[in-house]
């Protein structure tokens, strides 16, 4: 077999080309510190590096998520100390009004400082947060969530019920709502104890309405009652319990009962506690417990203190409204702290997801890095091998070019 000058030519080159190319690649790895430059130096590695990428990429996104929303609700749970601290206030007044020592003109002060009160907690309500959006609105944070019409009723606008809070993704797999809707923390509120209510229909003697709550829950029905007051043949105050039954007509649950001051009057799984001295014809109703605004029970108190007088059906009417707000401040109260635990507990979740995702973006940069990372050792070692095979290389071709007949001639 014959080998041509041109083919003896060509192979040097092709090695001295060759040991050039690999020489320039181990150079580039020991530069980058990287192993894998392309795809086709690693094919089954340069895929789990991207595949680990975009995980770190995603959980990285899952960490400016917590980070841009803790703000918005540590200072949810600000507004909702505020609140509270107001209420607290709130109800030192009602308590404080609800004396006998007190005159018409002292308690118009205390309606017009619970008047206060109520504006602050409107002004609470429409809070924005550093980005302008409404921190109550819910989904619906560019526009004010509670207005306050001509009537001074104030209403809310926002967003409310299932998806009116916008939820953050913390993980793959995980999702966390971003507080809470200005429905759920200030209008959407249980009276009393969430099961009962009661309220004075007529009062023309010094009827009070001490309290109500449930006896016995098996027991208990959704119907209303009412407790109407009357003398029996001897002059004595008796009570009689009854209610509209499904086809309209009236039933009587008791009758012609003796009224004791103070003593609670239990039927249907409830209990009803009333004071003083009923007239003829006065009347209780007690019925299933209904959704009030913190707004609500706040003008009915200051309504109450503005009204009252000094005859002793104006003082026990002032008497059960205070009674009434009481129960349902401490609902809102109670309303204003199950709020505050539950940011108090997505906050700590916060906290914990933090965590667990700095723990896995650690693992899988470790991995990426024990993929595509170089080995320092044996890349210098490689590179002067190269080095000198390049050199070899040349040399040879050298040596190789002289080899012509040209050169003997």
């Amino acid at each position: 077999m014959r080998i041509s000058t041109t083919q003896i030519f060509q192979s040097g080159i092709n090695q001295i080309q060759a040991g050039q190319g690999e020489l320039n690649r181990t150079s580039l790895q020991l530069g980058s510190g990287k192993r894998i430059l392309s795809p086709s130096d690693d094919p089954s590695g340069a895929t789990q590096i991207n595949q680990f990428e975009r995980i770190i990429k995603a959980t990285k996104q899952f960490q400016r998520n917590m980070e841009n929303t803790q703000p918005r609700m540590q200072q949810q749970e600000s507004l909702l100390q505020q609140g509270t601290d107001a209420l607290q206030r709130a109800r030192e007044l009602v308590v404080t009004g609800n004396n006998d020592s007190q005159t018409r003109e002292t308690r118009g002060y205390l309606a017009d400082e619970l008047r206060q009160i109520r504006d602050g907690l409107l002004e609470v309500a429409n809070t924005k947060d550093p980005n302008g959006e409404y921190i109550f609105a819910g989904t619906k944070s560019q526009n004010q969530p509670f207005r306050q019409d001509g009537d001074g009723e104030i209403r809310y606008e926002g967003a409310s019920g299932a998806g009116s809070v916008r939820e953050v993704a913390v993980s793959a797999d995980r999702k966390i709502a971003v507080g809470h809707d200005g429905a759920a923390v200030f209008m959407d509120i249980p009276e009393n104890d969430g099961r009962v209510g009661a309220e004075v229909v007529e009062n023309n003697g010094s009827l009070v309405l001490q309290k109500t709550g449930v006896t016995s829950v098996s027991d208990l029905d959704d119907r209303d009652y009412r407790i109407t007051f009357d003398e029996n043949g001897d002059g004595d105050l008796v009570y009689s319990i009854t209610y509209i039954d499904e086809d309209g007509d009236t039933v009587s649950l008791e009758d012609d009962v003796p009224y004791v001051s103070g003593e609670s009057i239990e039927f249907a799984g409830r209990s009803v506690t009333i004071s003083g001295t009923p007239e003829p014809g006065d009347e209780v109703l007690s019925r299933p417990a209904e959704n009030f605004s913190v707004f609500q029970t706040l003008d009915r108190i200051i309504d109450a203190l503005e009204r009252s007088g000094d005859s002793a059906s104006a003082r026990a009417d002032l008497a059960s409204a205070s009674n009434t707000a009481l129960a349902d401040l401490d609902a809102v109260l109670g309303n204003f702290s199950d709020k505050r635990a539950e940011l108090g507990s997505k906050l700590k979740a916060f906290d914990q997801q933090k965590d667990l995702n700095e723990d896995r973006l650690l693992d899988l940069e470790s991995a990426v890095s024990q993929i595509r990372d170089l080995d320092y050792a044996e890349a210098i070692s490689r590179f002067n091998q190269q080095q000198v095979a390049l050199q070899a290389a040349q040399q040879t071709y050298t040596q190789v070019n002289r080899l012509s007949l040209f050169d003997f001639i």
